[in-house]
């Protein structure tokens, strides 16, 4: 008799390893996932700096419509706030509820926040996560601070990657919130 093949029960035990395997996996690729949403928001966030720079130089104030910048996208409207990963009519509906996790799609909310550099308030921008995934920090920083961008965590989940962010081991308060930057 021969008995080329596999019995039920050794299939399962295959499936069944293979979703264990699977399901341990999961946690870590979405980190990772959200790891490189941080390194592009934070790579946005340099170009809007030294674009905000060259206009402070040409005008002596920062600006707080994207269409005023040199590196404006596409679709942004003269308006303070732009949403990355959207499409081109849910522009709107991510600015009218920029703070709301609710928004569709898995992106940023970047404000720009631009004052008369004559008024001693601080200006930067802030890039507030938005969208349904599990996390909800913000990463934003000064116009006229050459240091690396702060990243401000909620819940442990965000807590945790902004220590990834910053190159730590355990999460630290930045240096200076995100409510420091205001108009």
């Amino acid at each position: 008799m021969n008995n080329k093949g596999f019995t039920l029960i050794e299939l399962l035990v295959v499936v069944l390893i293979i979703g264990i395997l699977a399901a341990m996996a999961m946690p870590a690729y979405f980190k990772a996932v959200e790891r490189s949403r941080t390194a592009e928001a934070d790579t946005m966030i340099g170009t809007v700096v030294q674009a905000q720079q060259r206009y402070k130089m040409k005008t002596g104030n920062y600006t707080t419509t994207w269409t005023a910048l040199d590196v404006a996208p596409a679709n942004a409207a003269a308006k303070s706030i732009y949403c990355t990963k959207l499409a081109k009519g849910d522009q709107d509906a991510c600015v009218n509820n920029s703070k709301d996790a609710a928004v569709v799609g898995n992106g940023f909310a970047m404000e720009l926040i631009g004052t008369n550099t004559n008024t001693g308030n601080t200006s930067g921008v802030v890039a507030t996560r938005v969208g349904t995934g599990q996390y909800t920090y913000k990463i934003y920083k000064k116009y006229d601070d050459p240091g690396q961008a702060q990243c401000e965590g909620v819940s442990n989940d965000d807590k945790e990657l902004c220590a990834d962010y910053k190159g730590v081991d355990t999460y630290a308060a930045p240096d200076y919130a995100s409510t420091e930057i205001s108009a």
